[in-house]
């Protein structure tokens, strides 16, 4: 990925060191320590690479929190990296492995740290991706581990990452909750609110787990489902 050109410049007459402004993209590596690596030959190369060692901690943190959330359901296992695509960055493609990035990672730690805005998008990739590979090991297929695992985020965050539609979170959000309730009182990160939702998480998951068996009957209530919201509308 390129990110542009910079120049080093001097730190002080009296410091002895050199230093260069990154580009704002990596403002999220802010106080991450980083290894200066040079990489001679006839391209020289100067390599940071960032200790991302507490970003690994927060993924293992959240898919504990999903673990206790999903437990009436099964239990998920350990945290896999392999089953990851591990990138710095968010990123919208990618294939079998579901993406976690270090930057979501780090914005949450941060978040913890301070009085930060808080950036509910960051979070909810990381539950979504999470969720999708939680769900995938209970035996949902492709398609339905992304909308649940965006339903998790959804019902959790109050933030979608688009994987799923309007119908799979209205329909999570009425089974979770029921009319005219919202997300739980507190954060995703602690385990109290994955207690509270894990009864709401089962017959959400046995929903789906319903669609899977019976694939006619999802067809048919996502256009019962947008018939009536298209009558909805046309009424307003």
């Amino acid at each position: 990925m390129y990110l542009g050109i910079r120049k080093v410049r001097s730190a002080g007459q009296n410091s002895g060191s050199v230093e260069v402004t990154l580009p704002a993209k990596l403002r999220i590596l802010e106080r991450v320590e980083c290894r200066v690596v040079v990489r001679d030959g006839s391209s020289a190369e100067i390599v940071l690479q960032p200790d991302l060692a507490m970003a690994h901690s927060m993924f293992r943190e959240l898919w504990e929190r999903l673990r206790v959330g999903l437990r009436e359901i099964g239990d998920i296992g350990d945290f896999s990296a392999d089953e990851f695509a591990l990138t710095l960055f968010p990123t919208q493609y990618w294939h079998h492995h579901p993406p976690l990035a270090y930057a979501d990672a780090l914005v949450v730690l941060k978040h913890r740290r301070g009085p930060q805005h808080w950036d509910s998008g960051a979070l909810a990739r990381l539950l979504t991706f999470l969720s999708v590979v939680a769900v995938r090991r209970l035996g949902l297929s492709e398609s339905l581990a992304l909308a649940f695992g965006d339903a998790v985020a959804y019902l959790t965050t109050g933030t979608s990452v688009g994987l799923g539609t309007d119908f799979e979170r209205g329909m999570a959000h009425d089974l979770l909750w029921g009319e005219g309730h919202s997300q739980p009182f507190g954060s995703p990160l602690d385990d109290h609110i994955w207690r509270q939702v894990g009864p709401g998480l089962r017959r959400v998951y046995e929903q789906f787990q319903a669609w899977q068996n019976d694939p006619e009957a999802y067809r048919i209530a996502r256009q019962k489902w947008y018939r009536a919201l298209t009558v909805e509308m046309g009424i307003r």
